[in-house]
C-alpha cells in the first residue's frame, strides 16, 4: 500500500510543479534524494557501499584535494556546465563545514555545513555565510538556500556529504565560483550539532587551502616499471639570519643515460618545516659545447653551490639560463600530458643548475634540503616540449606607485620575435604558471593575433601569492608565428607608502609567465622593459648632474657606476634609442641581461628602504623644480594619491614604448632589440561563455511560484529522511561564539 501512496504523491507533486512553472529538474533532485537516503537507511551504513549510478552523480570524481596535512579532510569535485558537484570526506562522526572565502577568513565566506545524525542516519545540509566578529561570529543561515544535498553517509570513522550548486547563484551571500583561485576553508567537529541548530565550536580543527576549481581534470602521475626518478636537492644548505632574500644555485650532473629520456612530471621536495622559506625553484639547462671544460663542470657538480647573482657568481654558470621546469610556492608540481615530454640528457655529459629562492623576512637561521624530484622515462613521448618565459624583464625600471587599489603593468612579447622563432605551424601551449610577488592581485597572459585579442591563455583575478600552481589548459592552444603575447599584472599597494620596484625580493615585484609548450624551439625568453630615457622623462626628469643618459644606460645595463676618466671604456653605440625602430648590438644586450641579473635588491621593510639603489646616486639637474633632489627622493615626493596622475603613469608605461628582448636558449639574440610602440588591438570579450547568474536551484518564499515550490519541498522532505534546519536562531545558546574558517 505504501508504494501506491508514494506514487500517487509523486504524480500530484508533478502536477503542482508544472502549475508553478518550476523546472522538472528540481523535483527530480528531491525524488533522487529520497531514494538515495532510503537506501542508506535500509542498508548497513558503510562507506564502501555506493548508491547505484545516477544521472547527476559521476561514477568518478574528476578532481580531489587533501585539505589538511594528515588527510583527515578530503574534498572531491566535478565541474559541470554552470554548476559544480562536491563530495567532502572527513574523519569525524560529527559535522563538517566547507566554505569559499575571498581571503581565507570566515567573514563574508560562503559556508555549507553538513552531517549525518548518529541515531536516525538522516543527512543534514545548511547554506550559511560568515559574519564579522561584532555580529557574534556564528555563521548565519542564508535567506535563500542554494545548495542541494545529494547524499550523506557515515561509518565508525568518517562522514561523507555530497552536494551541488550552480556557479553563480545570484545570491549576495554566496561566492561566485569561477576559474580564479578560490580559498576553501574547512572545519569539523566530533559531534553533530544539536537539534535546534546549536553548533559546537570546532576549535583548532580548521584550515584553509587555495584551489583552482574549474580547471580540467589533473593528469595522473605516470607509473610503470620504466618510470624512474631523479632527485635534485640541496644538501644542508645554511640559511643565514642576516639576509631576507637568498638566491642559491647548485650545479648537478644528469644521470648517465645511454640515450635521451623524457621528463614526464615533477614534484617539489621541501625540507621539514621549510615550506615558509622556499619561494620558488627553477631547474636550468646548461648549454655546453665542445669548448667547455667538462672536468670543471664535474667539480661544480660536487660543490654545495654558490649565490646565484652578484660579483662572486661563476662566469661559466651564465650558460645555465633556459628553464627546464619551474616551481613556485604552493604548487604540488605537474604531470605532463601523455603526448608531451621534456628532454633529459640530450648529450652524454649533461649538466643542470638548480636555482632556489629563499624568502626569509623574519631573518631566521635554518638548514635546508629542498629541491625537485623529476620523473623520467626512456619511452619517448610523441612531442618534445620546452618552457618559454615571457613578461617584464627584471629591472628597477619596473615601477609600481604606492596607495593604489589597482595598478597594471605589462611585458610584451613582440610579433617579430614569434615570427622569427616559431615554426610555421606554431607552438601548442599545454600549461601556464603565472608569477608575481606580494603586491600581485590579478594576472593574465593575453594572446594577440592580427590586431585582435584572442581568449587569454591563462588568467587569475584572485591571484594568491602562496598558491602558484601551474594552470593546465582545457585543450592545447596554438600560438602562431606573428602572434603577440602580453603578460599583464595588476597590483594593489594600498598599504605601501613608497614605490615598489622590480627585483628579486618578494617585497619587490615580478610579472612573468612560464609557458609549457611543444614543439621545443630555440626561443627561451621573450619580454620587454621600459626604455631608460622614456622611463625618466615620464616621471618628470630630463637631466642629471654629471651624467648623460648614455652614462645612466651603462649604469643600469653594464653594471658601471661611474665613467672612468683615466681609462675610458671603449665607445659603444647608445644601447637605447628614443624612437621606435632603433636597435642595440647583440653583445651589449648580453651584458645588459647579466647586469640586470646582478642588480642589487631593492626591498621595502615598513617605511624604510634596505640598502642604496642606483636611484639614490642620481641627482636631478633639470627641470628646475626638482633640481638637487636625488631621483629616489623625487619618487617618494610624487603625489600618488592623485588618481589622474597615476592613471597617466599606468597608461604611459603599459601602452607606450617597450624595449623588447627576444633571446635564444644559448643566450644569443634571435633578433636585434628595438624600442617599439605597444600594439593597438581589439580587446577580447567572452560574454557568451561567461558564468551566468542562475536561480535554477533556488527555493525562496518571496514569490507565489516559489511558495508553491517551497510547499512541494516541505512535503517531499516530510516523506524523505532528509531534513534542513537553520544555522542560527535567536533563542539558541551556543557553547562558543565562533564560526567556520581560519
Amino acid at each position: 500500500m505504501a508504494p501506491i501512496i508514494w506514487h500517487l504523491a509523486v504524480i500530484s507533486l508533478v502536477a503542482l510543479v508544472n502549475a508553478a512553472d518550476v523546472p522538472d529538474d528540481l523535483l527530480d533532485e528531491y525524488v533522487r534524494h529520497i531514494d538515495d537516503v532510503n537506501r542508506i537507511s535500509e542498508k548497513p551504513n558503510r562507506l564502501d557501499q555506493r548508491p547505484r549510478k545516477r544521472r547527476d552523480v559521476p561514477s568518478q570524481w574528476t578532481h580531489s584535494e587533501v585539505l589538511d596535512r594528515v588527510g583527515d579532510v578530503v574534498l572531491r569535485w566535478q565541474p559541470r556546465h554552470q554548476e559544480i558537484l562536491f563530495r567532502v570526506e572527513a574523519r569525524t562522526k560529527g559535522y563538517v563545514a566547507i566554505g569559499f572565502s575571498p581571503d581565507g577568513g570566515k567573514e563574508n565566506a560562503d559556508i555549507v555545513l553538513g552531517w549525518v545524525d548518529d541515531n536516525t542516519l538522516r543527512a543534514f545540509l545548511l547554506d550559511c555565510h560568515g559574519v564579522p566578529e561584532s555580529q557574534g561570529s556564528v555563521p548565519i543561515k542564508d535567506e535563500t538556500d542554494n545548495y542541494t544535498l545529494m547524499s550523506g553517509s557515515q561509518n565508525d570513522t568518517h562522514t561523507v556529504i555530497e552536494f551541488r550548486r550552480v556557479l553563480d547563484t545570484c545570491d549576495r551571500n554566496d561566492y561566485v565560483l569561477t576559474g580564479d583561485t578560490v580559498v576553501v576553508i574547512w572545519a569539523y567537529h566530533d559531534a553533530d550539532p544539536r537539534l535546534g541548530a546549536e553548533m559546537i565550536y570546532h576549535g583548532d580543527k580548521r584550515g584553509a587551502q587555495s584551489l583552482h576549481l574549474l580547471g580540467p581534470p589533473p593528469v595522473p602521475k605516470a607509473r610503470g616499471s620504466n618510470i624512474r626518478q631523479w632527485d635534485v636537492t640541496l644538501k644542508n644548505f645554511e640559511i643565514i639570519n642576516n639576509m631576507n632574500t637568498i638566491y642559491w644555485c647548485k650545479v648537478f650532473k644528469a644521470p648517465t643515460l645511454r640515450q635521451k629520456h623524457h621528463i614526464v612530471g615533477y614534484e617539489p621536495l621541501i625540507g621539514a618545516n621549510h615550506s615558509s622559506f622556499v619561494h620558488h625553484m627553477i631547474l636550468h639547462e646548461c648549454e655546453l659545447d665542445a669548448r667547455d671544460d667538462l672536468s670543471k663542470w664535474d667539480r661544480f657538480s660536487k660543490e654545495n653551490g654558490r649565490l646565484c647573482y652578484g660579483p662572486n657568481m661563476v662566469q661559466e654558470w651564465e650558460k645555465c639560463l633556459p628553464p627546464l621546469v619551474a616551481w613556485a610556492i604552493g604548487s604540488k608540481g605537474e604531470n605532463f600530458p601523455r603526448h608531451v615530454g621534456l628532454p633529459l640528457a640530450n648529450k652524454k655529459n649533461s649538466y643542470y643548475m638548480l636555482e632556489v629562492h629563499f624568502d626569509n623576512p623574519s631573518m631566521k637561521q635554518a638548514q635546508d634540503t629542498s629541491g625537485l624530484r623529476l620523473f623520467y622515462t626512456s619511452d619517448l613521448r610523441e612531442n618534445e616540449g620546452g618552457i618559454l618565459t615571457t613578461g617584464i624583464a627584471l629591472s628597477s625600471l619596473h615601477f609600481i606607485p604606492p596607495f593604489q587599489k589597482e595598478y597594471k603593468t605589462a611585458g610584451y612579447c613582440s610579433t617579430d620575435c614569434t615570427k622569427e622563432t616559431f615554426p610555421k605551424e606554431g607552438i601548442h601551449v599545454v600549461s601556464v604558471m603565472l608569477h608575481s610577488h606580494l603586491a600581485g592581485r590579478k594576472l593574465k597572459l593575453r594572446h594577440i593575433r592580427a590586431g585582435k585579442e584572442l581568449p587569454p591563455l591563462a588568467q587569475d583575478d584572485h591571484y594568491d601569492f602562496n598558491y602558484q600552481q601551474s594552470r593546465a589548459l582545457s585543450q592545447d592552444t596554438i600560438i602562431l608565428p606573428g602572434d603577440g603575447l602580453v603578460t599583464e599584472c595588476t597590483y594593489s599597494t594600498l598599504t605601501r607608502n613608497k614605490p615598489t620596484l622590480g627585483g628579486y625580493s618578494t617585497k619587490e615585484e615580478m610579472c612573468l609567465a612560464f609557458i609549457l609548450h611543444y614543439p621545443r624551439t630555440e626561443l627561451s625568453n621573450c619580454n620587454s622593459m621600459s626604455p631608460i630615457k622614456y622611463f625618466f622623462e615620464n616621471l618628470g626628469v630630463k637631466e642629471f648632474y654629471g651624467k648623460t643618459m648614455t652614462d645612466i644606460e651603462n649604469m643600469f645595463l653594464h653594471g658601471e657606476t661611474e665613467p672612468n676618466p683615466v681609462s675610458p671604456a671603449t665607445p659603444i653605440k647608445p644601447l637605447f634609442a628614443y624612437k621606435p625602430g632603433d636597435e642595440m648590438s647583440p653583445e651589449a644586450n648580453r651584458r645588459a641581461i647579466i647586469a640586470l641579473q646582478n642588480a642589487k635588491d631593492y626591498t621595502i621593510e615598513g617605511d624604510t628602504y634596505e640598502g642604496q639603489t642606483m636611484f639614490d646616486k642620481l641627482v636631478i639637474k633639470e627641470p628646475e623644480e626638482f633640481r638637487n633632489k636625488t631621483f629616489m627622493d623625487h619618487l617618494q615626493d610624487i603625489p600618488y594619491n592623485e588618481t589622474l596622475l597615476t592613471k597617466k603613469m599606468e597608461e604611459y608605461f603599459y601602452t607606450g614604448l617597450h624595449l623588447t628582448f627576444c633571446r635564444k636558449r644559448d643566450d644569443s639574440l634571435a633578433i636585434k632589440e628595438s624600442v617599439i610602440q605597444f600594439p593597438n588591438f581589439t580587446t577580447y570579450s567572452d560574454r557568451e561563455n561567461q558564468i551566468q547568474c542562475s536561480s535554477k536551484l533556488k527555493r525562496s518564499p518571496s514569490s507565489s511560484a516559489s511558495m508553491k515550490s517551497s510547499f512541494i519541498t516541505t512535503i517531499i522532505l516530510s516523506v524523505s529522511t532528509l531534513t534542513l534546519i537553520v544555522c542560527e536562531q535567536p533563542h539558541v545558546n551556543y557553547e562558543r561564539t565562533a564560526g567556520v574558517g581560519t
